[in-house]
C-alpha cells in the first residue's frame, strides 16, 4: 500500500453540478474505477490546498467521456464520521469551479444519507494509493 493522506474537513454544499457530471462520466467511472457512482458528489472544505497534498499520490486517470470534456483524476478514499465510513474516490476535475480547499468525493451510495451528514458536519478523509 502506498502513502495515505489524512484530511479533516467540513461538509459544504456544492454548486449543483456534481450530479450532472457524475451522470456524464458514469460509464467511464464505472469502467476505470469499478463502481457505479451515486449521482452527485460530497463536497468537503479541508481548509488547505488539496492539490499540493495530493501531488504525492498517483491518481487513476478518468478519460473524458466525449470530445470537449477533460480528464478527471481519481484517488481512492474513505470518508468517516463517528466510526461509520464510506469508501469511494476523491475526484479532481481538470477544470473546476471549486476552490483549492474543496475535496469532491464520489461513492456508490449517498454519503450524506449513510453518514447522516449536514452542511457544517466534520468528517475525516483518508486518501491513499
Amino acid at each position: 500500500m502506498g502513502e495515505t493522506i489524512r484530511f479533516l474537513g467540513k461538509v459544504v454544499s456544492g454548486v449543483g453540478e456534481g450530479a450532472r457530471y457524475v451522470a456524464l462520466y458514469r460509464r467511464v467511472l464505472s469502467l476505470v474505477l469499478g463502481i457505479d457512482p451515486y449521482p452527485g458528489t460530497l463536497n468537503i472544505d479541508v481548509g488547505r490546498n488539496v492539490y499540493r497534498a495530493l501531488v504525492f499520490l498517483r491518481p487513476r486517470v478518468i478519460p473524458p467521456p466525449s470530445r470537449g470534456y477533460r480528464p478527471v483524476l481519481a484517488y481512492r478514499a474513505r470518508v468517516s464520521r463517528n466510526g461509520v465510513y464510506v469508501d469511494g474516490y476523491i475526484v479532481v476535475p481538470c477544470v473546476t469551479v471549486h476552490g483549492e480547499n474543496i475535496l469532491e468525493f464520489i461513492a456508490e451510495t449517498s454519503v450524506r444519507e449513510k453518514l447522516g451528514l449536514s452542511d457544517g458536519d466534520e468528517v475525516e478523509v483518508l486518501v491513499s494509493e
